[in-house]
């Protein structure tokens, strides 16, 4: 018997490999990729925040920091989704340098993420987004200030979808949609071309379940603005993505374009350009809001 000559095995090992990325398209393992680890300790970047657990209505316990200005009046309350990898304690250091500004954040891990309890499955983790989302409506309305719901990623995809579900949006300001998309099987597609190749691509995303996603209600997100920023050069969730969710949208809203931006790289800490613009913007908007 002849052996397999190597084409014949590379060509069995990416049949596989597409079969499995195929078997997982609808699973919460492609989507989701929590961790139980410590990252970056508040305590030690100087922050001291309110660390509480809100029980879900299934009863899962779900985690919660509350980042507060210590020397400036709050402006702003800003709720964080953050991406879909590690937990909260790596992803809040992007945002932090907002509450020096005067801005409080609130940011929350979903289930199976850090010390939040249950399972990481798409559903019950959007369940659970609009129980935040609610949590952070009245926390707002009882220190009489505007909040402000800012998605990261996967977060975004998931703080859209809940936001375009709410009824009642008194008191948001703003809805910010960083580096997110519109369909999981468009950024499946995406995705899955750069690793393989065309064809490849269309057919994962064809079957990639789009169940939940945030295309279907972005239009609904109004008449709250909605600013959706995108680096040009977005390896992880394709620049087209984003400019999809924006089209999808209703007035009003904005687009920001970061030109060789990648994956949500474009604040710096606040050190950066755009991360001075975001914050007169914050500014602008306040200044005209009323209770």
């Amino acid at each position: 018997m002849k052996p397999a000559s190597p084409t014949y095995i590379n060509f069995k090992y990416l049949l596989y490999t597409i079969l499995m990325f195929l078997f997982l398209g609808n699973c919460s393992s492609m989507l989701f990729y929590p961790t139980k680890e410590m990252y970056i300790p508040p305590e030690k970047m100087g922050f001291q925040p309110e660390k509480i657990s809100l029980q879900m209505k299934d009863g899962t316990n779900i985690k919660v920091w509350i980042f507060k200005p210590s020397k400036i009046k709050v402006k702003a309350s800003i709720l964080q989704f953050h991406g879909n990898g590690e937990n909260m304690s790596s992803h809040y250091i992007s945002l932090l340098w907002l509450v020096e500004k005067g801005y409080e954040l609130v940011i929350w891990d979903y289930r199976g993420y850090g010390d939040s309890e249950g399972e990481a499955e798409k559903g019950p983790i959007l369940e659970d987004s609009k129980e935040i989302l609610k949590f952070q409506q009245n926390r707002a309305k009882e220190f009489g200030i505007p909040w402000i719901l800012y998605g990261q990623s996967m977060g975004g995809a998931l703080a859209i979808r809940a936001v375009g579900e709410m009824q009642n949006k008194d008191g948001l300001l703003l809805v910010v949609g960083d580096g997110t998309f519109a369909y999981y099987s468009h950024v499946a597609k995406t995705v899955a071309e750069r690793v393989f190749f065309f064809p490849i691509g269309q057919l994962v995303g064809f079957f990639f379940s789009d169940h939940l996603s945030p295309g279907e209600v972005a239009d609904q997100i109004s008449p709250v603005k909605l600013l959706v920023v995108h680096g040009t050069e977005d390896q992880v969730v394709s620049y087209p993505n984003g400019m999809e969710l924006f089209q999808k949208a209703k007035d009003p809203k904005i687009f920001w374009e970061i030109k060789g931006g990648g994956h949500l790289d474009w604040m710096e800490m606040g050190r950066s350009k755009g991360a001075k613009n975001f914050l007169k913007f914050l500014e602008e908007l306040i200044s005209h809001w009323n209770p």
